[in-house]
């Protein structure tokens, strides 16, 4: 079945297996409050089936401001990322302008990230993938570039 979300201009089929070292979620474009709801959605799904970020990923979620901040925490998500290893970032600058957690540090890494920006060496010398808050979030749990679907946990 061919994926619906492309990365980097292609679908995710056509990518082969991507295995990932960071997943990068949130910032000033993929940070409000409908992107969380996505990002909670994912990882309480993983949650139900007891998974928790993969080995060998480093995944972060960055506030798109105070008021998504202060929604996460009263829908309960705070928690919820919190148990499944996600690293939670408060907003500001970051991995889009190569500061902060979720910068690669070698040419060797790859990212998944929903940032909006793939300008080499931008966000690190790794490999980066732009994708949506949904694959990237799935992404976080598989350890490879992954579509999300509601039982992709579940199989």
């Amino acid at each position: 079945m061919r994926s619906t979300y492309p990365t980097n201009g292609a679908y995710i089929d056509e990518l082969g297996e991507v295995a990932i070292d960071i997943a990068y979620a949130g910032s000033c474009t993929a940070g409000k409050d409908d992107d969380f709801s996505y990002y909670a959605m994912v990882c309480e799904a993983a949650l139900r089936e007891g998974l928790v970020v993969a080995d060998g990923v480093d995944c972060y979620i960055q506030f798109g401001s105070k008021s998504v901040k202060d929604l996460s925490l009263e829908m309960g998500w705070t928690s919820i990322f919190e148990k499944v290893g996600v690293k939670l970032i408060d907003p500001g600058c970051g991995a889009c302008i190569g500061a902060g957690p979720g910068v690669s540090d070698n040419p060797e890494q790859v990212t998944v990230s929903a940032i909006n920006r793939n300008f080499q060496g931008r966000s690190g010398p790794g490999k980066l993938y732009l994708a949506s808050p949904l694959t990237v979030m799935t992404s976080a749990f598989t350890g490879k570039i992954t579509s999300w679907h509601p039982k992709i946990f579940s199989q």
